[in-house]
Order: structure tokens, then C-alpha cells, then sequence
């Protein structure tokens, strides 16, 4: 297969400063102690703050009453520009569920991937045993390294990435391939979150921690190209098919995994 690095468009330049989430120099390390299971629970996310300390667990927005789950945006294929938009975010969402398994982000996305790529259904169940059999999942979580196993147990060939580019994410996207990356949850699901204004991020359970949870990156949409925003497929959440983040948040969030990147179904798509 031959193909071109997605070019968002001549002249179109981004005015977000990645500055703070480009250099990949030094990358955090994955360790064996971090476990991308989805720990957070969306509701969590929804109580009101008002600067006092003791109504939300991080310092945003009123996003809605205690309990309530964010509404967050999705991709519309009828607002977008299709010249604009690199990968196939439309037809991902069309296999798009939610995992229901405690922790079982990776195995939802593996799922989701192995469905897009191979047309074949595999029940969230059936990968959870086999997962679980391999030692790929402990009932709580799958470690960074084993993310992508179910995808080569299943005949699928994955290339994985540590420290890797948005250039390289957007090669695997545009080339036809599916992207699985490791992200903060709290972050994409947080509306609003400025990863730059961060005062309790030291503190478990607030955005801006390791990385906690695995989504599919479906595509990029620089329809604004003021506004880029990441689509992604995601299992954790309710409003997860399709869901659009900002360009600068999913790369906060995405930076905190060392910027982990599992490049599933195109050989050699990821280039140094």
C-alpha cells in the first residue's frame, strides 16, 4: 500500500500551539502499575463547582446536577467538510458500542477495531476470556505493553508505539489503518478542560494523572482549522460514538500514557 502523510489542507494552518505536547524527547515511561480500565466514572464528572473545593473532584465547569453524565459533542458528518476530514470517523461509528465490563476499555476497543477491520462481530465476553486466559487482563485493567494482543491474537498485525507523534497517528488514521491510544479519561470527558490550567493535578482521581483509559482514534476533522478536533470511538462513555475532542485536549490527555499508540491492520505504517 502507497499513501501520503494527511496534509490538513494547503494554506489551512492551525492556530493551536502544541508546543507543550510535541516533544516527545523525553516520553513518560509506561510502567506495569499503569492500567488503562477506565477508572473514572463519567457521572463523577458532572457535579457542579463553584471554587469552593468540595462540590467536583476537578476544577471545571457546571456541567450539570450531581449524577448527571456530560453531554459531549460528537461527529456529524453533515456539518463537516469531507476534503477536510483524514480517516473514516462516519463509518466507525457504525461499529461503535460501549464495553460494560469493569476496566474493560481496551478489550471495548480492541473489539470495536477487530469488527471495522475483519467485518466479523466478537462479543465483549469472548475477549474478556481469552484476554483474562492469556494473562492480558487482570479484571481490573489491561497493561499499556498487552494492548493490541487481542487484535494479533485474532490475525490482526499491530505495530506498537511509545512516544509516538501526532504525525504518526494521523499516518496510521489517513493510511486506512485503526489507531488505539492511551488517554486520561477525566480530560476528553471533562467539556471545556484547559490541559494548561491544571492546579490539583497531583491529586488521584483529577485530571491531568496517567493515562487510566484505551480509545479508538476514528479521524481528525480540520473543517475549522482554528478548531481541529480528534474523533475518537469510545467504550467508557455514553456519548463515546464519535465523540469530538478538541485537538489540544486529546493531545494532554494523549501525553499522559508517554503518548502511546497502537497502530492495528497496516504494516509498517507507523515511519520514524
Amino acid at each position: 500500500m502507497s499513501w501520503e502523510p494527511y496534509d490538513p489542507g494547503a494554506g489551512a494552518a492551525s492556530e493551536v500551539d502544541l508546543t507543550d505536547y510535541t516533544d516527545t524527547s523525553s516520553p513518560v515511561n509506561l510502567t506495569d502499575e499503569m492500567l488503562l480500565g477506565d477508572p473514572v466514572d463519567p457521572a463523577a464528572l458532572a457535579i457542579p463547582y463553584d471554587g469552593s473545593g468540595t462540590e467536583a473532584p476537578y476544577p471545571g465547569p457546571a456541567l450539570g446536577p450531581p449524577g448527571a453524565v456530560p453531554d459531549l459533542p460528537n461527529f456529524d458528518p453533515a456539518q463537516s467538510d469531507p476534503a477536510a476530514v483524514s480517516g473514516t470517523p462516519a463509518e466507525a461509528m457504525e461499529v461503535w458500542r460501549p464495553h460494560t465490563g469493569e476496566g474493560a476499555c481496551a478489550i471495548g476497543a480492541q473489539g470495536m477495531v477487530l469488527t471495522y477491520l475483519t467485518g466479523q462481530e466478537f462479543s465483549e465476553e469472548q475477549l474478556t476470556q481469552e484476554a483474562a486466559s492469556m494473562g492480558w487482563f487482570d479484571g481490573s485493567g489491561t497493561a499499556p505493553a498487552d494492548v493490541g494482543n487481542l487484535l494479533e491474537h485474532h490475525g490482526v498485525p499491530v505495530e506498537h508505539v511509545e512516544g509516538a507523534s501526532l504525525e504518526q497517528l494521523e499516518q496510521v488514521v489517513s493510511s486506512g489503518g485503526a489507531a488505539i491510544v492511551g488517554v486520561d479519561s477525566s480530560e476528553i470527558w471533562t467539556a471545556g478542560y484547559d490541559p494548561a490550567d491544571d492546579p490539583v493535578g497531583g491529586v488521584p482521581g483529577i485530571p491531568g494523572q496517567d493515562a487510566d483509559h484505551a480509545v479508538w482514534v476514528t479521524g481528525f476533522d480540520h473543517s475549522d482549522p482554528a478548531n481541529p478536533m480528534v474523533i475518537l470511538n469510545d467504550s467508557g462513555h455514553p456519548d463515546g460514538q464519535g465523540l469530538a475532542v478538541p485537538l489540544d485536549e486529546f493531545m494532554g490527555a494523549w501525553q499522559d500514557s508517554g503518548n502511546l499508540l497502537v497502530a492495528a491492520g497496516t504494516p509498517g505504517a507507523v515511519s520514524p
